[in-house]
């Protein structure tokens, strides 16, 4: 059992030797950098990386989907509360699509998720899927797979989360295994990595619809049964990963030719027999980057078609985290992220600084000895010496160069070094003959390379022994001295013989200087001899004789002086080619020294913390070239720019191993390498290799905060929605002032050194000059921000300090509340204005107020007066109009009795009716100015309903049919007593029906209706008149019964007073009843109207009329049947009449008196209106119209307009009879193109002998044209248009003369009409047929030519004119003319 410890401890021993000597000895110049729990990453597996529009890198992880914004990770789950989550949180696939929407393949399913709305929504599928694989087609359109199902999807809709997805393209090819991976060969064609090899899939119809179709399924020969992890096509070249290797291949139709086997050409510097690929990359420079299972990752170097491995060791804190390799995704910025397996997350900065670090390993002898460093020299054979704290004295092994810098190895010389155990190297040099000194804090050694030899030497000075303690500068001054700085300067003469030729060389001081116990750093000799010491107490400058060392001036941290340092511990010292000393302090900074012409300083400046420098404690100062220092701090390296005196900084996270560098520990080696010494090993670089990340960074606005809430998309504040997207994706925001506080969370984006990265900010309209923070991500807040505009501006600058060329705007307008905003103070302005001005208005017008009544009771009374002057006027009128009525009734009567010739009859009959009439409506005048000044009496009559009313319904029913108007009536309780007043109650009831035939139109309705009904023990009479008509339009509705309101007369011409609804309303009160009026117009109008039924005891005797009388037959006039009875009387000859007249007129007497009177002579027609006129002349043209001008429907202007405008009605004739007898009505009537204009009342003589000569007119036109086809010069009787339409048919014939072929249908086609409306038109005006017309204007015009003797034969005449016969010309020129052709040229 001992035996077997044994065993196991020394397994164990040698396992510790193995794993040392495995360990790498060597620096890093790529560093990984790592993120796990320490960091906040909260998983260890990794299975996607991709990054979003916005920089922030999104990874899919088996537990959650986590965002990196680059400083923070955001976990988001199942569970989250986020507008949408993901299906599972087992996230395998990542995939950012050409819109910047981010697809999340898990093990449920897809999501999708909208950076701008920051919403997660769901692909609808019909079942559960574990996607493996996500791409896009050639068309855009996402594709991915799961097991071994493949779709196409599109997402059509993003506000409404609408999605297009195929059916299952392999459904019908089960036998397809589980895929892994899928990669485009052509739009039409993809291949398939599967768990047994290649699949080559073809579509027969491309990518483009929802739905395809496989051409062909085949399995590959080449890997067939290999399981095949991943695909990457690479330039038509496809990079093929599986389990067992890894290759490169081409395609050719069915066949894969294997270009490369990276397994069997052995180009995997790989440790295990099987390489296990995982995932391929392409990298934006076209490196191919691949990591495996358990062997790391790997980059393919295409120049030597070798890789460069990137393998797993636990002891490397910048290596790897694992040697299994999940994802891999480079961002934006040039950093390769890798996802591991159980080790977190792994960045590469490919853009990082070429630092190269070396540090003390434990494990390896020849790692550095010691990181401390105390002392650093590159010798002329370019080896590399340094000191420490713990190990006195060690080297490099090799020359450091570009080959050796990334591996240098070490060795100690601590065993052959002179020096005590508590002695430390302070400094190292190298003088001109190749020996190498050391200087000790107790101690001088130097070294002899030609014979490897260390020796201590001791100092003396005239014989006697002399201590310099603590030597930390030595320097070569000349051919033959070297000096040495301590607590004293002082000068070796020709050290070199006495070295060589001594054990114990002693050398004799040339010269020595105490500096007065303060110790000395570091020594300058400048370009003119002068020597500056830097000491701890502050800066010596001396001078050297050769003889003697002389101080001339000491310079301090002294106020008082003129020229005083910084700080007076100075570390280095430097001289530039302009002859200026930079003097590095500790605790002061940097110091820049200017000389005048003789060498002494003339001004001095400082470089200091918070003001240039980021620490004052400068240990080193390394020229590079003419524009650069580098200094050595506490806070890193910092190149410091020397023509416009800004640095760069450089610190951990650029690469270095430490930011605390040391004293002594920096040199600039001929190699061109410069070394820097630190409390954490050896910084390493050549100054032309570090170089600035040029890449400007992003900066956005992540969120919004009010009163320190997040503000969500679509969130309310006060009724607004602030934001309708992503903050990062808003131009503008309005927020109320009642918000305090107002902050923005930043975050500048750029993954390289995020740490260092900063970000300014302002808001304009608040604070004008930019805030900068030296921080990458931050958060701004403003509070009780005064209500006006601002704009809000963010740039950004990378850890380089390279700011972003774009500026991130906002604009902000803070809100103010309703009382301070612009209309608000209008309003209050206005309000006290208004206040003011109606104060004065008031007072103003209750004085006005009281002058005005006083005008309106004066003028009250004035119209008053007028009234009664109207009215008594109208009353005297009447009186005046009974007696001459009376005297033409009386005779009429005694003519009517004795008349014995029928003939005479119907006149008198018509004149009698009229008579009537007249005195109705003078009764009619009376009695409304009775009623108007309360001087009217009731006659009361006993009646029953029915006996009331039939008279009124029988009187209008003849009325009604000669109009063609529908008239029904409604009568209940026919045979129920009334008492009422008839003729009042008949004169209301006539008023109304009058108006409606006036405003009904033909085949409309007018009904009366009438009941009777006991409210609260009154016997009340309701009748109703309703019609069909026009209507009333409701604005008219309150002033209907207004005295001399006149509403029919706005659009027709109609006749009236405007005294009729007037004269209803005064008998209505009279009766104590009431009217009231509804109207839907062009529907039903109805007028309503109760009356209370009298008793007869409250009235006296000479109130009650007992008689059984109706007035309403005397109102109505003379039926039209009747009057036709009367007046029709037969032509004596019974032959028709030539000529026929359309009458159009509305007044049914008037009508049967002008037809009666002129159908002796004539043909007459009779038309109600214009409308039914219009008709009836395009049914059959008349010789002339006769019209009235006012007319309901169409009046007579318009019907004269529509007959005038009428190319086929124009030349009819038309005479205005009206009793509109202004100048103005008669002007117009003519502008309308009437012919005539005669007004009422008219003479009858008068009348026939306007028609007589109207016709005449025309027989004179029609004789002319018979002879004549030209316009005659005195063109009277003819119309303009008639005028226009004659001379366009004369210039066409004209035009058309010579043509033979040229006949009435061409003439009629030429002027635009059809034939028979040409002949219609033509025949009416002229009286001839257009043949007739045609011909005659034929042989006029060869008249004209055979008269003109021009010497035309009648050949020649015939051509002209287009006739071809002879003997049809002959003929027809003598039917004419009355002679032949021949006889008429003689004649002639």
């Amino acid at each position: 059992m001992r035996g077997n410890y044994k065993q196991v401890g020394l397994l164990f021993f040698w396992g510790v030797v193995i794993f040392s000597l495995m360990a790498p000895f060597f620096g890093y110049s790529q560093k990984f950098e790592r993120f796990s729990n320490q960091q906040g990453f909260n998983q260890n597996t990794i299975n996607s990386i991709v990054q979003d529009r916005y920089g922030f890198l999104w990874f899919g992880t088996p537990n959650g989907l986590i965002r990196h914004d680059g400083y923070e990770f955001k976990t988001f789950t199942t569970q989250s509360e986020s507008n949408g989550n993901i299906l599972s949180n087992d996230v395998k696939q990542l995939f950012k699509d050409k819109d910047g929407l981010l697809w999340i393949g898990t093990t449920l399913g897809l999501n999708v998720y909208i950076p701008s709305l920051e919403k997660f929504l769901t692909v609808p599928l019909n079942h559960r899927l574990s996607i493996s694989r996500i791409s896009s087609g050639p068309d855009g359109k996402i594709w991915f797979s799961g097991e071994n199902e493949l779709y196409v999807c599109q997402l059509t809709d993003i506000q409404n989360g609408v999605f297009q997805v195929s059916h299952n393209i392999l459904a019908s090819h089960p036998q397809v295994p589980s895929l892994n991976d899928f990669g485009f060969r052509d739009k039409n064609s993809l291949v398939l990595a599967t768990s047994t090899g290649l699949w080559n899939l073809s579509l027969a119809t491309g990518v483009s619809g929802a739905d395809m179709e496989i051409r062909d399924l085949t399995q590959f020969k080449t890997l067939e049964n290999e399981v095949v992890s991943c695909l990457m096509n690479r330039n038509n070249i496809f990079w093929i990963g599986t389990e067992k290797g890894l290759y490169k291949a081409s395609f050719d139709g069915e066949k894969v030719h294997i270009i490369t086997n990276f397994d069997t050409d052995k180009k995997l510097n790989s440790k295990s027999a099987i390489i296990m690929v995982d995932v391929i990359f392409e990298d934006h420079s076209g490196s191919v980057w691949i990591g495996t299972t358990d062997n790391g990752l790997f980059k393919y170097i295409e120049d030597g078609d070798s890789f460069q491995h990137f393998a797993y060791d636990p002891r490397n804190t910048f290596g790897i985290s694992s040697q299994n390799i999940n994802a891999l995704f480079q961002d934006d910025f040039n950093v390769l992220w890798v996802g591991t397996a159980q080790g977190g997350i792994n960045k590469l900065d490919l853009s990082q600084k070429q630092f190269k670090s070396y540090s003390n390993n434990p494990y390896e002898p020849q790692s550095l000895t010691d990181n401390l460093l105390t002392a650093i020299l590159e010798d002329r054979k370019e080896r590399l010496w340094l000191s420490g704290y713990n190990t006195p004295l060690f080297r490099s092994t090799t020359a450091v160069n570009g080959q050796t810098s990334n591996s240098l190895k070490f060795e100690n010389l601590e065993n052959g070094f002179p020096i005590s155990a508590m002695d430390i190297v302070r400094s190292i040099y190298e003088d001109n003959k190749g020996y190498l000194w050391f200087g000790t804090d107790y101690s001088l050694v130097v070294y002899n390379p030609l014979n490897d030899q260390f020796k201590s030497l001791s100092l003396a000075k005239d014989g006697l022994p002399l201590l310099n303690n603590g030597i930390r500068s030595i320097s070569q001054i000349s051919e033959n001295e070297i000096l040495l700085l301590g607590s004293q300067l002082t000068v070796v003469q020709n050290p070199w013989p006495v070295i060589d030729g001594s054990k114990n060389p002693v050398l004799e001081l040339r010269s020595s200087i105490s500096l007065e116990n303060e110790i000395g750093h570091i020594f300058l000799k400048s370009g003119n001899g002068s020597w500056w010491i830097g000491t701890k107490k502050g800066l010596v400058h001396a001078s050297y004789d050769g003889e003697e060392i002389r101080i001339h001036q000491k310079y301090s941290h002294n106020r008082n002086d003129e020229i005083n340092l910084s700080y007076e511990n100075v570390f280095s010292l430097y001289e530039d080619n302009s002859g200026n000393i930079w003097v590095g302090t500790f605790g002061g900074g940097l110091n820049k020294m200017t000389m005048d012409s003789s060498g002494i300083p003339s001004k001095i400046e400082f470089f200091r913390k918070n003001d240039v420098l980021p620490d004052d404690a400068i240990y080193g100062i390394l020229p590079e070239g003419d524009n650069y220092l580098w200094l050595s701090s506490d806070m890193g390296l910092l190149r410091f720019h020397l023509k416009d005196s800004t640095i760069n900084v450089f610190d951990v996270r650029d690469g270095l191993a430490q930011n605390n560098f040391r004293q002594g520990a920096f040199f600039k080696g001929r190699s061109g390498y410069f070394y820097f010494g630190g409390l954490n090993g050896l910084t390493i670089f050549r100054p032309e290799d570090i170089k600035l990340n040029d890449q400007p960074p992003k900066v956005l606005i992540t969120d919004l905060l009010v009163n320190n809430e997040r503000v969500s998309i679509g969130e309310k504040l006060n009724n607004r929605v602030i934001l309708d997207r992503s903050i990062s994706e808003t131009t503008s925001i309005a927020v109320s002032q009642k918000e305090q506080f107002i902050a923005f969370d930043l975050a500048v984006e750029h993954t390289s050194t995020p740490s260092k990265n900063k970000v300014a900010y302002k808001l304009e309209g608040f604070n004008e000059d930019w805030v900068t923070v030296n921080e990458g991500k931050t958060t701004v807040t403003y509070t009780n921000l005064p209500a006006r505009s601002y704009v809000f501006k963010v740039r950004a600058a990378n850890g380089d300090g390279i700011w972003s060329t774009e500026t991130k705007t906002l604009n902000l307008k803070i809100l103010p509340p309703w009382y301070r905003t612009w209309w608000s103070y209008l309003l209050f302005t206005l309000l006290t204005v208004g206040i003011g001005i109606g104060i004065v208005i008031y007072f103003s017008q209750h004085e006005k107020l009281k002058q005005r009544l006083k005008f309106e009771e004066l003028d009250k009374e004035r119209v008053h007066t007028i009234n009664q002057g109207k009215f008594q006027y109208f009353t005297n009128m009447s009186h005046e109009f009974r007696t001459p009525l009376t005297l033409i009734a009386g005779p009429l009567e005694r003519l009517l009795t004795r008349n014995t010739d029928p003939e005479n009859n119907k006149y008198l009959a018509l004149i009698q009716k009229n008579t009537k009439r007249l005195l109705s409506l003078a009764d009619q005048l009376i009695t409304f100015q009775q009623a108007e000044q309360g001087r009217l009496k009731l006659n009361l009559r006993k009646e029953t309903l029915g006996a009331f009313v039939n008279p009124t319904i029988e009187a209008f029913e003849n009325f009604a049919i000669e109009k063609d108007i529908n008239f029904t009536y409604k009568i209940g309780s026919p045979d129920e007593e009334i008492i009422i007043d008839v003729e009042k109650t008949e004169r209301i009831i006539f008023n109304l029906l009058s108006n409606s035939f006036k405003n009904t139109p033909p085949f409309g309705t007018i009904g009366i209706e009438s009941k009777i009904d006991c409210t609260s023990g009154q016997k009340m009479i309701y009748i109703d008149v309703v019609d069909s008509g026009k209507g009333i339009p409701e604005e008219d509705l309150e002033n209907i019964f207004e005295r001399f309101y006149q509403l029919g007369n706005r659009s027709d011409k109609v006749s009236g007073g405007g005294i009729g609804l007037s004269f209803c309303k005064s008998l209505v009160n009279l009766l104590d009843g009431e009217i009231s009026v509804k109207s839907n117009p062009g529907v039903e109008t109805r007028f309503s109207v109760i009356l209370p039924s009298k008793s007869l005891k409250e009235y006296k005797e000479d109130e009650i009329d007992f008689s059984k009388k109706s007035f309403v037959d005397d109102w109505i006039p003379l039926s039209s049947k009747i009057t036709e009875d009367n007046l029709a009387s037969p032509s004596k000859n019974g032959s028709k009449r030539k000529y026929s007249i359309l009458l159009v007129e509305n007044e049914v007497d008037v009508q049967t008196f002008l037809k009666g009177t002129l159908s002796e002579k004539y043909n007459i027609e009779v038309a109600n209106n214009g409308i039914e006129g219009l008709v009836k002349i395009k049914g059959n043209e008349p010789d002339l119209v006769i019209s009235d001008v006012m007319m309901p429907g169409m009046d007579g202007f318009e019907l004269c307009e529509k007959i005038k405008s009428d190319p086929d009605l124009s030349h009819i004739r038309v005479l205005l009879l009206t009793a509109l007898n202004e100048n103005e009505d008669m002007i117009k009537g003519l502008e309308f193109g009437a012919d005539e204009y005669i007004g009422k009342p008219f003479s009858l003589r008068h009348l026939e002998l306007r028609i007589e000569k109207l016709i005449e007119t025309r027989e004179r036109l029609k004789e002319y044209f018979s002879k004549n086809s030209k316009l005659p010069k005195n063109a009277v009787g003819i119309s303009t248009r008639d005028k226009e339409f004659l001379g366009n048919t004369i210039a066409i014939m004209e035009k058309n003369i010579s043509d033979s072929n040229f006949g009435v249908e061409e003439l009629a086609l030429e002027i635009g009409l059809s034939t028979s409306h040409f002949y219609r038109r033509l025949k009416q005006l002229t009286g001839q047929a257009p043949n007739v017309y045609l011909r005659n204007f034929r042989l006029q015009r060869a008249a004209e030519l055979l008269g003109q003797n021009e010497g035309y034969n009648v050949a020649e005449v015939m051509y002209q004119i287009g006739i071809e016969s002879n003997s049809y010309f002959s003929t027809a020129f003598k039917k004419l003319h009355g002679v032949s052709p021949s006889e008429f040229t003689k004649t002639d």
